[in-house]
């Protein structure tokens, strides 16, 4: 018994830490939030009840009408109207409802443009037609994220005793490259540099097993891949084309300016 759990390797090969990282500290950091903190708060959550609007929109746009649905696009946009209402509008009496400074803020801060839908919902007409910067950066991550999830499966098969399927994988994970934008173009010639050789071998068996030199090869490439996708470090504006007016809106709400100082400020 002893024999066996001395040969048998290890689940996870755990790395050595070279340092120690400094833990942050918040003790003297307000228990109370400060005005700042409310408005930087209020913007994150405006951002993520238009996400919710423009998602139940756009599966009415694709499936139609459902009761469901339908439902929850009512009861998120009463909510952020309920919520903008409570936490930031200025002026009750002339705009008791929110409603108008909710759309000058949206248009001042370019909210338009990344929540086309979400704008129609909410009275304002559409400014970007066909389309969105938000939805075309969210289909790219997407396109990423498929990425990362084959290149972690890859290193998983890669500890089966069958490797017949490994070629038809890097296959699939060269179109996820090719999708996945600029930044992973530089592995597409590590791909092709090997997959010959990869498809000759798994296909000269009915349970090839990998050499010791592919599967280095295929672990070195899928864990650089997954390296550049999840630590890069780039900042959102360069993470895909379109992410430029979400990252500017996220830069601006952080700042903790009150709605006016931001719709001055646009």
């Amino acid at each position: 018994m002893m024999t066996k759990l001395l040969e048998t390797p290890p689940l996870i090969n755990i790395t050595p830490l070279t340092q120690i990282h400094e833990v942050p500290i918040h003790i003297h950091n307000p228990i109370h939030p400060t005005s700042a903190n409310k408005h930087k708060r209020l913007g994150l959550q405006i951002l993520n009840e238009l996400s919710r609007i423009e998602m139940f929109a756009m599966r009415i746009e694709a499936v139609g009408k459902q009761n469901d649905v339908e439902a929850e696009l009512t009861k998120t946009v009463a909510h952020l109207y309920n919520f903008e209402q409570e936490n930031g509008n200025p002026n009750r009496t002339e705009d008791p409802t929110g409603r108008v400074l909710l759309q000058r803020y949206m248009i001042r801060t370019g909210l338009v443009e990344m929540f086309p839908k979400s704008s129609e919902h909410l009275g304002i007409d559409p400014i970007v037609p066909g389309g969105s910067f938000l939805e075309g950066h969210l289909r790219q991550m997407a396109s990423v994220n498929q990425l990362v999830s084959i290149a972690l499966q890859l290193q998983n098969d890669l500890r089966l005793p069958n490797h017949k399927f490994i070629a038809h994988q890097v296959a699939l994970l060269y179109q996820c490259i090719n999708q996945a934008g600029q930044a992973f173009m530089q592995f597409k010639a590590r791909v092709e540099e090997q997959f010959n050789a990869l498809k000759e071998f798994c296909n000269e068996s009915e349970e090839p097993y990998l050499t010791s030199m592919l599967q280095t090869w295929l672990t070195d490439l899928t864990t650089d891949i997954v390296t550049e996708a999840l630590f890069s470090g780039r900042p959102m504006s360069q993470q895909t084309p379109q992410a430029a007016p979400l990252s500017d809106y996220i830069n601006r709400v952080s700042s903790g300016n009150n709605w006016d100082e931001q719709i001055e400020a646009s």
